[in-house]
């Protein structure tokens, strides 16, 4: 009886646990007529819905454009502005050399619903649906 009672309270704990959280990592990588520009994104999921997101980006100009870097990167800059003092929601940018870099997180259960609306991230969002969706735009995931 007793190594049943165990044996049931180990499969409870395993469901709580083990099956309820996933994470999902997708990069990309492509070359335009300015640089290199490599990605990557990554999402955290618990019960099958988005809890953590933190993306990366950075683009190794070609040495044409290394003159541009600085109006690259503020246009770059541009849209995060609007999250600078947001709560859940972190960005860095930065520029060494000829490497632009971005990078970007957010804590789901820390927005408020107006920045959860303006990033289009759906809490609803499955993990099946999200990699689908990367994938689709060229993403490899694992």
């Amino acid at each position: 009886m007793k190594k049943f009672k165990f044996i049931i309270i180990f499969s409870i704990i395993f469901v709580l646990t083990g099956c309820s959280s996933q994470s999902l990592s997708c990069t990309k990588t492509e070359d335009t007529d300015y640089g290199k520009i490599s990605e990557s994104q990554s999402f955290s999921f618990s019960n099958n819905k988005i809890t953590l997101y933190s993306a990366e980006m950075s683009i190794k100009l070609n040495d044409d454009f290394n003159d541009y870097a600085d109006v690259l990167l503020e246009s770059l800059e541009e849209p995060f502005k609007d999250y600078k003092n947001k709560d859940g929601i972190e960005y860095e940018t930065s520029k060494k050399d000829d490497v632009i870099s971005i990078k970007f997180s957010g804590d789901y259960d820390k927005m408020d619903d107006e920045t959860k609306d303006s990033l289009g991230i759906d809490k609803k969002s499955s993990y099946d649906e999200v990699k689908k969706s990367l994938e689709d735009d060229d993403y490899t995931c694992k």
